[in-house]
């Protein structure tokens, strides 16, 4: 049985991917459209657009990502201790029974 927190890291991790494939397919379509037109110009300004957001995007991502995956570690926690009270209210059951 995988846990949650396994669980979100595998989702996580796969929309990480997507984001940042298409943040680079955009940027070079964009790059490809520049060079096409003969006009570099423009590259001055996506340039340093580029440089700035695919870095800070993947930062961010990976920080969201550490959160939700930080979360679903302690919602297994809290279920790892809702079972052993559970066991304990059994036990104590039983020992009252006695």
């Amino acid at each position: 049985m995988d846990s949650l927190e396994s669980k979100e890291k595998k989702f996580t991790e796969i929309i990480e991917k997507i984001i940042m494939y298409f943040l680079y397919i955009l940027f070079a379509g964009i790059a490809i459209l520049i060079a096409w037109s003969g006009s570099f110009r423009e590259s001055l300004i996506i340039v340093p657009i580029a440089a700035i957001t695919i870095p800070l995007t993947k930062w961010s991502i990976k920080w969201q990502n550490e959160r939700y995956i930080r979360s679903a570690k302690n919602l297994d926690d809290i279920e790892t201790l809702f079972k052993k009270m559970k066991e304990l209210k059994e036990r104590l059951e039983k020992l009252e029974r006695k």
